[in-house]
């Protein structure tokens, strides 16, 4: 009795001492997804008591969490793709820049030790040499689960044979030896279990849908398209065909008001010449609070965008990657299973989905945000 009375006093005196979670967030530096990702954790981290987290990324990551309250270490090497200009993976160049950057991932791998000293739960998302962090609580996060067989679509096949069944099992296999958890995502609701498999991790909205339509100067009958991504083959910069689209359908349709959010472009000359309901920005900082507002979303197939929109239950257009397996497994899931469609016409495809109803309400709302799912299992982790 005296025993255990003494445990209960040594238990509560430790807890006095350091009750804080701390958290080491490591999102990879491929992709802006992993990114949009480590800001939802961090966000909702802050925001939570007697919790600290260290971001472990590269300096391109640090500048887009800038405006995050947080502390960083800038020295990852993570994993780095190679990109042709007209969007399709270059895969020959990409074994090469693996092979060469490998030489950087034992470094990272004892960066991640030393910074781990002290700190409760190391969140990996996703890289590959960090799946496993001795001495800490590890979490992968990944995306990795193999497409359904198509058999006139062998380099699919062969894509999720060689590169995504290996993760995945590597994953079942650390999970089960007790070395690391896994937190593995996947838009396919009848995938979703939540014990293995969970939801998308999507932003929280911070903003009010009707105070985005106010600041934008909507009306109750508006509707509002996001244009977050252009069509991959874009080898000449100085291209805006799809501009002209979008222009033509905004100058018939009044109702539409187009908001293009593309970073990094120069919209002058073009804008003078375009109508009132067309909007263009380079940046927003909040941009999922605008996603969120949105009546259609037209994007690339990258995984965070079209976590986001089916997240927050708006329809899609996306333009395809074909030399990009992951990319074109996105946008295949996206039209299969009815949150949006491949763009083929944009013009057409854009009047289309709006006034389609089958695109506005779907399954996959009911199963909620994976944030608040990733947020139980790091308290329960941590416990």
């Amino acid at each position: 009795m005296l025993l255990n009375f003494s445990r209960h006093v040594l238990k509560a005196v430790c807890e006095s001492v350091d009750s804080n979670l701390k958290v080491v967030l490591s999102p990879t530096n491929e992709g802006f997804g992993h990114a949009q990702r480590a800001e939802a954790i961090a966000s909702r981290l802050i925001g939570m008591k007697d919790t600290e987290c260290l971001v472990f990324t590269d300096q391109s990551r640090v500048n887009y969490l800038s405006t995050l309250n947080l502390k960083y270490n800038s020295s990852l090497h993570g994993i780095k793709y190679v990109y042709r200009k007209n969007g399709d993976l270059n895969t020959l160049a990409t074994i090469f820049r693996l092979m060469f950057d490998s030489t950087f991932f034992p470094l990272d791998f004892f960066r991640a030790l030393r910074m781990g000293r002290g700190y409760d739960v190391f969140v990996n998302d996703y890289n590959p040499h960090l799946t496993m962090v001795p001495g800490m609580r590890t979490i992968n996060i990944s995306h990795y689960l193999p497409y359904k067989y198509r058999w006139s679509d062998l380099r699919m096949n062969f894509y999720s044979t060689v590169i995504e069944r290996p993760i995945m099992l590597a994953e079942r296999a650390r999970s089960c030896l007790r070395l690391s958890e896994s937190f593995i995502m996947d838009f396919r609701p009848e995938l979703v279990d939540l014990e293995k498999v969970f939801p998308p991790i999507a932003r929280d909205v911070t903003r009010a849908k009707s105070e985005i339509r106010e600041e934008l100067g909507l009306r109750k009958r508006n509707r509002l398209v996001m244009v977050t991504g252009r069509p991959y083959r874009h080898s000449d910069k100085g291209n805006n065909n799809e501009f002209h689209i979008y222009r033509k359908v905004a100058w018939e349709h009044p109702d539409i008001n187009f908001l293009v959010a593309l970073l990094g472009l120069d919209f002058r000359g073009f804008e003078d010449e375009a109508p009132e309901n067309m909007t263009f920005m380079s940046y927003i900082p909040d941009i999922y609070n605008y996603l969120n507002a949105s009546d259609l979303i037209v994007a690339r197939a990258g995984f965070g965008t079209i976590s986001e929109a089916i997240i927050y239950g708006v329809p899609l257009i996306i333009f395809q990657a074909r030399g990009h397996m992951e990319k074109r497994k996105n946008a295949l899931i996206v039209q299969d299973y009815g949150y949006g469609k491949i763009a083929e016409n944009v013009e057409k495809d854009i009047v289309s989905v709006l006034e389609e109803s089958s695109y506005m309400n779907h399954e996959f709302l009911k199963l909620g945000n994976g944030l608040n799912h990733f947020i139980k299992i790091l308290n329960e982790t941590y416990s």
